[in-house]
């Protein structure tokens, strides 16, 4: 398995989907539609029920492409509470903005892409693994260690 990196999240493994390569720069990595790694990981994140992090809160704010003033915006506080949010890395969002910001990210992958399913089984979930199926990321049903 591979850990990403690349989406500013702890925890993220592909089981594949992903190629490593080298070349004269050293190692490296290609991996199959990230965009769509992204949105797998997103609505993921919007299925757990633990308390949204100030990773999770910036990596789901990037994906709808806002800077930090435009979520601000949205969410009717100054640009400076958007940015200690974010600083929070593993802490919890305060529970009004995790609500707003998945409702948020909900809205823009309805209207972009297709309805989302949300788990209502309480658990908390640090590491997620996902897979390249039939063109298409989706979550693995055997987690990371």
């Amino acid at each position: 398995m591979y850990e990403y990196k690349g989406s500013g999240l702890d925890g993220i493994f592909l089981k594949n989907g992903y190629q490593l390569v080298e070349n004269t720069y050293g190692h490296g990595v290609i991996i199959e539609d990230v965009d769509g790694l992204h949105r797998a990981i997103a609505l993921e994140l919007l299925s757990q029920n633990s308390p949204m992090t100030g990773q999770q809160f910036r990596f789901l704010r990037k994906e709808q492409d806002l800077i930090q003033e435009e979520a601000a915006a949205l969410f009717r506080v100054n640009v400076q509470t958007i940015a200690n949010w974010e600083k929070l890395g593993r802490a919890a969002v305060p529970g009004p903005s995790d609500i707003a910001m998945r409702a948020f990210y909900a809205a823009y992958i309805l209207a972009v892409f297709r309805p989302v399913k949300v788990n209502e089984a309480p658990g908390f979930v640090q590491k997620a693994v996902f897979q390249m199926t039939d063109a298409q990321w989706v979550e693995s049903a055997i987690k990371a260690a």
